[in-house]
């Protein structure tokens, strides 16, 4: 017996069913902030931290290639002009978590913590389309991650006599709250823009120890808070090349803006006497966001197969910081970024009641890019490869997804560290059409 067309497409949500999911969605996220945190990003002490790169939507599996993806159910963030390809009157909403393990190498890593692992929140984000051509979103994403520790030896001034150790750590995030809109125009274009507000708070702490029992001597904290807005515009091109080829031309444009800092730093003594030093509102700014530009391609034969190919560039040789860009050990400084990948998608679809529905898709990806830091003469290189497999339920609003990533970031040249790292991404999906008491677009 074949599913009813009702359950496989037109099934609507009623508001007080919303109400309920989104309930458990909140609780979700709460349950995740208890789950343990505890990987070691080394290069996160520099910047604002690791940049996320990663989406954790339906591109994930094509190395995050999408910014030439357009998808009638799930939210593709890589554009903010894909919101558009939503089906009429849609609701859907995703969650995404991820579990991570690294292993280190290189002359710095200490040999008793050569690995680490965890399992993190990643997303929440809404969608829904509001008209025939318009379609919105809004969400909570990860913007950047600091998790560093690291011990320097505390010399006598002008020898190499260590009196101390000098340890190093920090931790924190910076998130992006989002809303984003977009509106199709002649059936072929599709135009973009989204709101984020960026925040988020990094905790960093410099004790200097002694060598002999761990005691402290001495210990500075800095507390900062960073917030700003963040505008992203994007476009995408769209149209048949013959019976059996779609094509898809996508661009994206992030404008340069300035994170404002409120920094507080205290300093403990032995005693456990406590100096607060400052409480400084920067208004000037701690970092210049960049200029950022990407351009992706799309491909889709007998909408079956799709090829895809994105390259993303951050002008970060266009932005000043008010750090000193130094730090314990190292060299570094901040410069423009690059990233390139491609991505390819099987997709599986059956016809029920003259209606296409997709049942199942397979997906693969490679990427290679340079990241924005470079220390000790050498620019920080990522590169990896991912794959992808998604269902979408026949008896229930829900789609699933699971990535494979595997990658490789640093070297272990100019005493450097190189992290290998393997990720497996759950998303779930939960689409439906709108409330909408009986009333349609045409």
């Amino acid at each position: 017996m074949k599913p009813s067309i009702n359950k496989l497409v037109t099934q609507a949500i009623h508001p007080r069913g919303s109400v309920r999911l989104i309930l458990i969605s909140l609780l979700t996220i709460s349950s995740m902030k208890m789950m343990a945190q505890n990987n070691n990003l080394p290069y996160s002490q520099m910047g604002i931290g690791d940049l996320e790169d990663g989406y954790y939507n339906r591109t994930s599996g094509m190395a995050n290639t999408g910014i030439a993806y357009r998808s009638n159910r799930y939210l593709i963030q890589n554009n903010p002009a894909s919101f558009s390809a939503l089906t009429d009157q849609y609701f859907t909403m995703e969650l995404g978590i991820r579990g991570q393990y690294i292993s280190y190498a290189g002359t710095p890593v200490n040999v008793a913590s050569t690995e680490s692992g965890d399992i993190t929140f990643r997303k929440l984000v809404l969608g829904i389309k509001l008209g025939k051509h318009w379609g919105t979103s809004a969400g909570l994403v990860p913007f950047s991650t600091q998790n560093y520790e690291f011990a320097v030896p505390y010399n006598l001034v002008g020898t190499t006599i260590q009196i101390a150790n000098n340890y190093y750590q920090g931790h924190g995030s910076v998130n992006k709250a989002y809303w984003a809109n977009s509106y199709e125009f002649f059936h072929h274009l599709s135009l973009g823009v989204e709101a984020g507000y960026i925040f988020g708070q990094l905790n960093q702490n410099n004790i200097i120890q002694s060598t002999a029992n761990g005691a402290e001597f001495v210990s500075s904290t800095n507390n900062l808070n960073l917030n700003n807005l963040y505008f992203t515009y994007g476009m995408q091109l769209y149209g048949n090349l013959g019976k059996k080829l779609k094509y898809t031309l996508g661009a994206t444009y992030s404008m340069k803006a300035s994170l404002l800092a409120a920094s507080t730093k205290l300093v403990t003594t032995s005693s456990d006497s406590t100096y607060p030093l400052q409480n400084i509102q920067n208004n000037e700014g701690y970092l210049n966001l960049p200029n950022a530009y990407g351009a992706g391609l799309a491909i889709t034969y007998k909408d079956k197969y799709t090829f895809l190919a994105d390259y993303r560039y951050q002008d970060w040789n266009g932005v000043s910081t008010t750090n000193n860009l130094e730090y314990p050990g190292q060299s570094y400084s901040i410069v423009s970024s690059e990233r390139g990948s491609i991505g390819f998608e099987v997709s599986k679809k059956k016809t029920f009641y003259n209606t296409r529905i997709e049942l199942s898709y397979l997906q693969a990806g490679l990427y290679y890019g340079n990241t924005y830091l470079q220390i000790n003469g050498q620019q920080i290189k990522d590169m990896g490869v991912t794959a992808g497999i998604g269902a979408n339920s026949l008896k229930s609003p829900l789609a699933y997804d699971i990535i494979f990533q595997y990658g490789i970031k640093g070297t272990t040249a100019n005493n450097l560290i190189r992290e290998n790292y393997a990720d497996i991404t759950f998303i779930l999906n939960f689409g439906q059409i709108w409330y909408t008491k009986g009333k349609k677009f045409d």
